[in-house]
């Protein structure tokens, strides 16, 4: 009895079925005959795993991703997709207040491309940004028929890109903050002349990302809810101990390029700013000011805020008076921004209503806005007559805005 002849290895020359490379061209030319689109597919399943052999890796799934990757197992560890609408909001509200903020520069330039009326106009309405009555909706609306310009340093994109798309604590009032200190600064001539470059330089990049990350609800809300800033923070200060640290975390690559006892000075003048915006700091802030004011007093002389050992103190009513200074601003501009934050005070308010919480807004419905507007007119104007009667430090204007605006609502409300 012979010995049987042993079979020819799978995919060998002398296998009948022929190599794997015919085999799968036969499959493919099959498929093509009996279905284009199992043709096509099979196609792209053959050189995916003919890349995979060549490049030694497992061969993927037939749409690209790994079959780990897709398994139930690793659903938590796919990068989900962005919320595009979102995004583009917050891109929207992000470029609008790049291209108004583009023209607080000291040059006030110009977009090259702008027809000649859109230069006038954005001219006109950069004329104010020195001074207290500075619009800022006439600057947007100029911008907006305007190229838009790319004068601002990467940080403040990202902080604007950072602020989310609420009514009233998004960018626009980064911007605004930005803008009032400016003003502030530059018509108090002997305290802005005694200020190093730095420490400018910190002032204002705290005010523009003094509430970044703001969800539009008050720091009561979140430890009512057990909010996750909240829990985080211990309770104290939740917001703004969250918006110093977006903040310092994003200019972080500057930061990092300034010497460390720079680094260090800078970092504390940015915190205390921006924990200075709580409001439960601000009769104490009042109390301590007239404090300081009647010591400097007993002693014969004054509180000179361009002294070295007042100006961190002073900055911080600063940037606490143009958080708070709506009402403090011209009526057109005054009104336009109360609308924004009654929108945001009443979305809180059906909120609280429907959690059970006791109420710390009113819900619209209720809402008397002249006592309401009022009743804030007459809790904010002690910090600026405070103020004004620091040396060196005019608040004339923001008072002489927010008299106006008192007088207004009692005679004549809107």
């Amino acid at each position: 009895m012979s010995a049987s002849r042993p079979s020819p290895r799978l995919g060998s020359a002398e296998d009948p079925r022929g190599s794997r490379r015919e085999r799968s061209r036969r499959n493919i030319q099959l498929a093509a005959v009996t279905s284009p689109r199992h043709a096509r597919r099979t196609i792209r399943v053959e050189a995916a795993r003919a890349a995979a052999k060549k490049n030694g890796s497992r061969p993927s799934s037939r749409y690209g991703a790994s079959p780990r990757a897709t398994s139930p197992r690793f659903k938590d560890k796919i990068k989900r997709k962005p919320n595009l609408l979102a995004a583009a909001k917050r891109v929207v509200v992000a470029n609008q207040v790049h291209r108004t903020l583009s023209g607080l520069v000291k040059e006030k330039k110009l977009a090259d491309a702008a027809s000649e009326g859109r230069r006038e106009a954005l001219s006109g309405a950069l004329a104010k940004v020195d001074h207290w009555d500075f619009n800022i909706w006439e600057c947007v609306e100029a911008q907006r028929r305007a190229k838009p310009q790319h004068l601002l340093r990467p940080f403040v994109q990202k902080v604007l890109g950072t602020y989310q798309d609420v009514p009233y604590h998004n960018a626009l009032h980064g911007a605004d903050v930005l803008q009032g200190f400016h003003a502030l600064l530059t018509e108090s001539h002997a305290l802005d002349a005694s200020l190093d470059d730095d420490t400018v330089l910190v002032s204002l990049l705290a005010a523009i990302s003094h509430d970044v990350g703001h969800p539009g609800l008050t720091n009561a809300y979140l430890v009512a809810t057990s909010h996750e800033l909240a829990i985080r923070y211990n309770d104290v200060s939740p917001l703004e101990n969250m918006h110093a640290r977006v903040a310092l975390d994003l200019a972080r690559p500057w930061m990092e390029t300034l010497p460390p006892e720079d680094r260090r000075a800078g970092r504390a003048l940015w915190i205390d700013l921006l924990l200075a915006t709580d409001m439960k700091h601000h009769a104490g802030a009042i109390f301590d000011m007239q404090r300081a004011l009647q010591k400097a007093q007993a002693a014969g002389g004054v509180y000179d805020a361009a002294e070295p050992a007042h100006q961190h103190e002073t900055l911080k009513i600063f940037i606490h008076a143009c958080d708070v200074s709506n009402p403090a601003k011209p009526w057109a501009t005054y009104m336009k921004w109360t609308d924004l934050v009654m929108e945001e005070f009443w979305k809180q308010a059906e909120l609280e209503a429907e959690n059970g919480l006791a109420p710390t807004m009113p819900r619209k419905q209720n809402t008397d806005l002249a006592k309401f507007q009022l009743g804030f007119i007459g809790f904010i104007r002690p910090l600026f007559a405070t103020a004004n009667q620091i040396a060196s430090v005019d608040f004339s204007a923001p008072l002489a805005c927010l008299d106006e605006s008192r007088r207004r609502w009692a005679e004549d409300p809107p």
